[in-house]
């Protein structure tokens, strides 16, 4: 009788855990296989060095022009066992550091998709959405870039207040917002930045910016006065 009834309980488990499995199949996939998106930056290359800025002429492919510039990109890694598909990086928040050591929220800036690096231009724009990133790959999305000084004016990244001779960083975001938001004046920020993907849960990275103003010729020399960039997450 108790081997009997044994039996009828372990029946009863079995059937009780295969309609849990069937109810919930897609849940527990979706637990033990998923994207996790990461997101690092390191102040030398591969992921910020000195390089040259060219303008070049849509019509004709001509190079206007080539200046001295620094660049500088996060590198987006998908920790996960799964591909993460459409992945974006949302600048969602620029905060601004006060003299009382807080940090407050700069009102004036738009909030925008970074582009991804070393992507071709394509006619509807720039690569906003990676197509997708494999599991223990990754790719670089640009963050921004100081020009020198002595070029702002002839690219545009001009703001009143700011003297000729001081740096400014552009934001590499999708689209240039003509209220010059994207352009970044000497000070200490943070910028929140949102990675997601069409199949994974959003996540918050958030970069302390340091510009002093500075320019300098030789690499470790900038990133060292010049300009700071590291994770406070």
């Amino acid at each position: 009788m108790a081997t009997a009834e044994a039996a009828a309980w372990v029946g009863a488990a079995a059937t009780f855990i295969a309609v849990v499995v069937a109810l919930f199949k897609e849940d527990l996939r979706g637990w033990w296989r998923r994207p996790v998106l990461q997101a690092s930056v390191r102040l030398a290359a591969p992921d910020c060095h000195k390089t040259e800025l060219a303008v070049v002429q849509p019509q004709s492919g001509n190079v206007l022009g080539k200046w001295p510039c620094y660049y500088f990109r996060i590198w987006v890694e998908n920790s996960g066992n799964l591909r993460a598909e459409q992945v974006q990086v949302f600048a969602s928040r620029l905060l601004r550091k006060h003299a009382d050591g807080g940090f407050r929220e700069d009102t004036r800036f738009l909030p925008m998709n970074l582009k991804w690096a070393h992507a071709q231009q394509r006619f509807e724009g720039p690569e906003i959405f990676a197509e997708g990133i494999s599991p223990k790959m990754g790719k670089h999305c640009d963050l921004g870039h100081i020009a020198h000084p002595t070029m702002r004016a002839k690219t545009g990244e001009t703001l009143p207040g700011v003297a000729a001779d001081a740096t400014i960083m552009e934001l590499d975001l999708e689209v240039a917002p003509l209220t010059r938001s994207h352009l970044i004046p000497p000070g200490i920020y943070r910028l929140e930045l949102r990675l997601a993907a069409a199949n994974s849960t959003p996540v918050t990275k958030t970069l302390e910016l340091t510009l002093t103003g500075q320019w300098h010729d030789d690499e470790s020399k900038m990133f060292s006065d010049g300009v700071g960039l590291k994770d406070v997450s």
